[in-house]
Order: structure tokens, then C-alpha cells, then sequence
């Protein structure tokens, strides 16, 4: 019988390295087939087709998210009391807490096997190492950028001061997010954006 690569993308390879109630890529496959009725093998990103895949999307975010942090502030220095959603800021922040978390052992789950299988160095610099299964979580990660301009938003109804590191690193974030993706760069996401 011959071995199939995990590194392959030809949609053969099983992505699922720990048993399957421990494993991220398990319950993800499942999440698949309930929400769309394929299994997770069966997506790939293709720029302009995907959802919030093209260039002028991300532009369009990033100019849409500093115009809500300057002209959000404007606004609320007119008002006299913050607006906090206290309970509404604490939902999202368990939602992306959850979500970083099982995105981070999904990573794990796909590298630690590479490194072991194929070294560090693969697992951080080689070709080979983008895979499907890769794909797909760095696709979700580009995703939660999104997500999190909400915390900018709550910041901003809260009328707390915005360093300019803030605001620099919720756009630019998903930018780069956007950019491994479009490049196909291999596992920088997990040193640059968590």
C-alpha cells in the first residue's frame, strides 16, 4: 500500500495527529461537515472567491476600522457618559479567548508533527509545509482579525485612550494575516500573530 504525504495537498492526507476528542483538527472536520456537509478536506482558499479574499476587501476593512477608531472618538467626545457593554464585552472576550486557544492547539497539532517528522526547520521555512489543513487555520486566523476590531470599537464606546500601537496593530495584524495567505508563507502566524 503506499504511504500518503500528510504534506500534500491533494486532499488525501489525514491531518488528525491525537486521538480524536483531544484533536483540534477532529472537532474542526466535524464543525465542517455539520455547517456545510463536506468534510474540512474539501475547502481551500482562492483569492476573490473565498470569502473576504481580495485586496480591496482588506483595504476597505482597514481604512473602515481607522476611520471608526478617529471618527468613533470624535463622536464620543460629544458625549458625556462611556457606553459600557459589560456584559457584551465579556462574551467576546471568552468567544475570541476560546477561539485563540483551540486555534492554537491546531496549530500545534499540525506542527509539532512536522517538526518531528521533518525538523524546524521544514516546519517553519519549507514549501512543503503549507498544507491544506494549514490553510484552513491560518484562513481562520486571518478571520478572528476581524473579529477582534470589535475590541477596538468597545475601547472606543468606552472612551479609553487609544495608543497609537493599538490601533497600528489591529489593522496591520489582519493585514499581514491576509498577506501569508495570499503568499502562501508558512507558519508565521503563529510567531506573528497571536
Amino acid at each position: 500500500m503506499a504511504e500518503v504525504n500528510p504534506f500534500s495537498l491533494s486532499g488525501t492526507q489525514h491531518s488528525q495527529h491525537w486521538p480524536s476528542l483531544v484533536s483540534p483538527d477532529w472537532w474542526l472536520n466535524k464543525a465542517f461537515i455539520a455547517v456545510t456537509g463536506q468534510p474540512k478536506s474539501a475547502w481551500r482558499w482562492s483569492p476573490g472567491t473565498t470569502s473576504f479574499s481580495t485586496q480591496r476587501t482588506v483595504l476597505s476593512g482597514v481604512v473602515l476600522y481607522l476611520a471608526m477608531v478617529f471618527g468613533g472618538q470624535a463622536i464620543m467626545k460629544k458625549v458625556a457618559k462611556p457606553i459600557r457593554l459589560k456584559r457584551f464585552t465579556q462574551l467576546h472576550n471568552l468567544v475570541l479567548t476560546l477561539i485563540s486557544g483551540f486555534l492554537l492547539l491546531a496549530f500545534l497539532e499540525q506542527c509539532l508533527t512536522a517538526w518531528r517528522e521533518k525538523g524546524f526547520f521544514f516546519t517553519i521555512c519549507g514549501a512543503e509545509s503549507w498544507t491544506q489543513p494549514m490553510e484552513i487555520l491560518y484562513y481562520l486566523n486571518y478571520m478572528t482579525k476581524w473579529l477582534e476590531f470589535v475590541d477596538t470599537v468597545l475601547l472606543v464606546l468606552k472612551k479609553k485612550n487609544l495608543e497609537f500601537l493599538h490601533y497600528y496593530h489591529h489593522s496591520l495584524t489582519m493585514v499581514l494575516c491576509f498577506e501569508e495567505l495570499l503568499g502562501r508563507v508558512s507558519v508565521v502566524s503563529i510567531i506573528g500573530c497571536y
